[in-house]
């Protein structure tokens, strides 16, 4: 056997051994805390929603990572990028009423009127 062929076999044999421990290896076991962190009740359509879709996808305590006062406007631009960005299943009037909770209970309650706390939301319609 040349001497390239013993370095390439030499080089070969621990990628190999490797891969076969990784083929053997079973699957992480992840046990994940229960859930403590909880959305903060309102009368407003906008929190029956996001009890429903938000925690599909993250934590109430997400909605407490982001800026304090975030304004009506600021609340729906987020909630938009959800929509958009990371294909949230909200439509566009579940991403207003969205907004007007998270800014009436959350953020900056001064820039939620009192039309926008009347919104309700649609009743689905039958198929």
């Amino acid at each position: 056997m040349s001497k390239l062929a013993r370095f390439l076999f030499g080089a070969a044999l621990p990628i190999l051994g490797c891969f076969a421990a990784v083929g053997l290896a079973k699957p992480a076991d992840i046990q994940l805390p229960p859930e403590t962190a909880q959305l903060r009740p309102s009368e407003l359509a906008g929190f029956v929603i996001a009890a429903q879709k938000c925690s599909l996808c993250h934590s109430a305590d997400y909605i407490n990572f982001q800026p304090p006062g975030m304004t009506l406007t600021q609340w729906t631009a987020e909630m938009t990028k959800m929509q958009h960005t990371y294909g949230a299943p909200i439509d566009d009037t579940e991403v207003k009423l969205l907004g007007i909770y998270l800014a009436a209970t959350y953020g900056d309650a001064s820039t939620v009127s009192a039309a926008d706390r009347a919104m309700t939301a649609p009743s689905p319609s039958a198929p």
